[in-house]
């Protein structure tokens, strides 16, 4: 009887893609930075470099 059944299948996977897809346009449209900005102010601000050899 499992065949009687009316509901629409995927309906979860449609969902939850959506929410994908939508998180995905905003970190896109964001830059990468899920809505804050990452400002270089000065070289403390950047990553430290390790010393080349001499």
């Amino acid at each position: 009887m499992a065949d009687n059944d009316n509901r629409r299948k995927g309906t979860i996977g449609l969902i939850l893609g959506a929410i994908i897809a939508v998180a995905a346009a905003a970190f896109i449209l964001t830059g990468g930075q899920l809505g804050g900005v990452k400002e270089v102010t000065n070289d403390a601000d950047l990553a430290p470099v390790a010393p080349g050899k001499k």
